[in-house]
């Protein structure tokens, strides 16, 4: 059976004041999560279980990673401004945004991510 959403037709919900989130449960195997973090974002340090890949879609910001720091500047507009990052299970992580604009990121858990990342309703 196909499974679908679409996104532009739900409500962002707020996990915290500076971050706005969409989330789709696909398979039975991963999660995908759309973000906004918004300038003067404070990190949460974090690690969990999954492995997830991040993909900075537009605006700049830092993402740390154990002991290093990567500061991506994407802009969907160029062609090929997508960033990349994966990160293994196990890691502690978190994303900054110090800089004037806000970031969209999109993060892909495997395996399927489920305890905070209750799926998005299309509004109808």
């Amino acid at each position: 059976m196909t499974k679908h959403l679409d996104w532009g037709k739900c409500d962002w919900f707020n996990p915290k004041p500076s971050v706005k989130r969409k989330v789709y449960q696909g398979s039975e195997n991963y999660t995908i999560s759309m973000g906004v973090i918004q300038p003067g974002h404070v990190p949460g340090p974090h690690k969990h279980d999954y492995e997830q890949t991040v993909l900075v879609l537009k605006g700049k910001c830092d993402f740390h990673v154990g002991d290093e720091v990567y500061t991506f500047d994407a802009d969907l507009d160029r062609e090929g401004g997508i960033c990349f990052l994966t990160i293994p299970g196990g890691v502690m992580h978190w994303i900054e945004n110090p800089y004037d604009k806000p970031v969209y990121n999109m993060d892909i858990f495997c395996p399927k991510r489920t305890a905070d990342r209750q799926e998005s309703v299309e509004v109808r």
